[in-house]
């Protein structure tokens, strides 16, 4: 986005932070980064990586750092990458080995964000403890956008791509102008209803577990036969009805990631009764494993102070832009962790929209059109990917498609028929991958421009006094 054009990014998690390092790559941009906390930090546990991400990250020249991040190394090939066991009985028993085309490699959320941190251009300009309350922009949403923050303050951008999370105030405006200008009030209104994260039915219990303390439990009750994460084991998925618990090392081999699943889809789409994350005693998270086998509890005993989140979700948008706003991240596609794709969504949204506001042909004149283009390259797929999120979830809580109330007692020789529903559902993050949707993006700009060119070029007519003159 050429001439030194002024761009605004409000938050500062993972798809702030890759969006800003991607857009860092043009020296003609101006990014100007909003952080409502004092310090960059990270809230939450365990965070993957499959090898589409991966692939990325290579174009963004992180990986190098984030080798030294993890534990793991990178691999090609076909690769072990998840067992799935049949958990909710005193007995349980492996039913799926999952193998992908390269790894997936686990990191301390915390970790992760460092990286980017690290890597962000030293021109990027950062304000902290910024809290949004509004932006302004004209009704055409042809000019520079202006952010009006809690302290009083003001600042004046070209565009401003809101990364501000699930509740995010850039969104609740983008959809409210989105509102404004709809066709029919029907339609303005199912807008508005899809500006409140929603509720997924689903519960998760999380946890970091010292890889010591389980050691030491293993130790205690040797009759147990409990098996403690190593450095080089793949993760674990622990299967019940409606409920699923996924175990995998993080921070170079020190600590286990424990979250516990607890689904109720009949309530998806009601209000959460109470505060969507809090601190709970274990002996709640004992409670609802109750007749789960010994290894499962044995993890389950070596917790400390788990919380418990409600899982929330964005309702799919048909627009993710208003004039020079957009929005990136869980600001436009908040959804269920049950695919470990969240985030890595936002990094895509990061390299789709950098490549295109970094590109020669993007200007101040024609940021809308760059993010149209996002919009259209971007939006379809990741709001396929929070479909695939849900499918999954159900898929881990033991449920077939077609088939949710199968006694699974009945017919246990039909269990690999979740691990392959799993594998079908999960492929797209090592078999496809981003540059096809770059160079498509990419392209449509391009085109785009030709368009354009022939118009404006029709368009002129020659004035009284020999001048050029525009007709748009």
């Amino acid at each position: 986005m050429h001439s030194r054009s002024k761009l605004s990014r409000s938050g500062g998690g993972i798809g702030g932070l890759a969006f800003a390092v991607a857009l860092g790559k043009y020296s003609d941009i101006d990014i100007t980064i909003y952080e409502s906390a004092p310090v960059f930090s990270e809230i939450g546990a365990g965070v993957g990586v499959w090898p589409r991400i991966w692939r990325t990250l290579q174009k963004l020249e992180l990986t190098e750092a984030l080798k030294k991040a993890t534990h793991k190394e990178p691999k090609e090939g076909l690769t072990d990458t998840f067992q799935f066991r049949k958990s909710d009985q005193r007995e349980g028993h492996d039913i799926y080995k999952l193998q992908t085309d390269g790894n997936f490699l686990t990191y301390h959320r915390a970790h992760f964000q460092n990286v980017l941190v690290e890597n962000l251009p030293s021109s990027v300009k950062i304000h902290y403890n910024m809290h949004l309350k509004r932006y302004e922009q004209n009704a055409s949403g042809n000019s520079a956008v202006t952010l009006h923050f809690a302290d009083g303050t003001t600042f004046t951008h070209d565009l401003v791509v809101g990364c501000d999370g699930i509740k995010s105030t850039v969104r609740r405006q983008v959809l409210t102008e989105q509102a404004s200008n709809a066709a029919t009030p029907e339609e303005a209104q199912e807008i508005l209803d899809s500006i409140p994260p929603q509720w997924t039915g689903l519960v998760a219990y999380r946890n970091l577990v010292p890889v010591e303390r389980l050691k030491e439990y293993q130790d205690a009750h040797p009759e147990l036969n409990i098996r403690v994460p190593q450095a080089d084991s793949i993760p674990r998925m622990y299967l019940g009805k409606n409920v699923n618990v996924v175990i995998y090392a993080i921070a170079q081999g020190k600590l286990i990631n424990v979250a516990s699943f607890h689904a109720q889809h009949e309530l998806a789409g009601t209000k959460f009764p109470g505060p969507w994350v809090t601190n709970v005693d274990k002996q709640e998270l004992i409670d609802v494993h109750e007749g789960w086998e010994e290894e499962v509890h044995a993890i389950i005993n070596c917790t400390e102070s788990p919380a418990r989140w409600a899982i929330h979700a964005s309702a799919p948008l048909k627009c993710w832009n208003s004039g020079h706003v957009a929005l990136l991240g869980d600001s436009a596609h908040a959804m269920s962790p049950q695919q470990a794709s969240g985030g890595g969504q936002a990094i895509e949204d990061a390299y789709v929209l950098a490549t295109l506001l970094g590109h020669r042909l993007t200007n101040k004149t024609n940021i809308r059109r760059a993010l149209s283009i996002y919009d259209n390259i971007r939006r379809p797929g990741a709001n396929l990917v929070a479909e695939k999120s849900l499918l999954q979830g159900r898929l881990y809580g033991l449920n077939l498609p077609g088939e949710p109330d199968l006694d699974w007692s009945k017919c246990p020789e039909r269990l690999h028929e979740i691990g392959d529903a799993i594998y079908e559902n999960w492929s797209w993050t090592w078999n496809s991958s981003l540059e096809p949707f770059v160079e498509k993006a990419v392209s449509d700009l391009e085109k785009s421009e030709e368009i354009f060119d022939k118009a404006r070029k029709a368009s002129l007519q020659m004035s009284p006094d020999n001048t050029m003159t525009p007709l748009f």
